[in-house]
Parts: C-alpha cells; sequence; structure tokens
C-alpha cells in the first residue's frame, strides 16, 4: 500500500486519485495515519465481502439455534429497553 502526506495528496491531488484507481493508499498528517482511500470498485467490492459474512454469521446462528423469534411482545419489549437507556444517557 502506497502513503502519501495529506499535504501532497492535496496539492497533487491528481496523482492521487490516479494512485487510488490502482491500490489503497494510506493518507497521513503530521506522520501518523488517519485515513485509507480506496477506489470505487474496492469500496464496492468490500461492502459485498461485509454484506456475505454478516449473512454467513446469521446463517451460522440460526443452524446453532441463536435466534428468537421477534413476536410483538418482544419488539415492544426491546422498543422499551432502547428508550430506557436512552433516557439514562
Amino acid at each position: 500500500m502506497k502513503t502519501l502526506s495529506a499535504t501532497v495528496a492535496s496539492k497533487e491531488f491528481g496523482r492521487f486519485m490516479d494512485m487510488v484507481q490502482r491500490e489503497p493508499v494510506l493518507l497521513t498528517k503530521k506522520d501518523r495515519p488517519v485515513a485509507v482511500t480506496v477506489s470505487v470498485a474496492d469500496w464496492d467490492e468490500l461492502v459485498a465481502l461485509r454484506i456475505e459474512r454478516g449473512i454467513a454469521a446469521g446463517l451460522a446462528d440460526v443452524a446453532a439455534g441463536r435466534v428468537t423469534e421477534m413476536t410483538e411482545a418482544a419488539f415492544e419489549d426491546r422498543i422499551a429497553r432502547f428508550r430506557r437507556r436512552s433516557a439514562e444517557s
């Protein structure tokens, strides 16, 4: 992964955008990593992988019996718990 300072990325934005199309770019500020920039294609792939991982985890939970039927009463209970926590904050 290429590394670029935020200052250089700003001053050479066109080059920075070209770099991002080829590989992720780590941006630094005062020599500290602050962000990673990726192309839209890479981002779409990351999102799709995250969704697939979530679906796989959900299916594993179902297979292992770690599910609760969402009845009206269970829904109302969750709403009430959420409101209590929100009021405490």
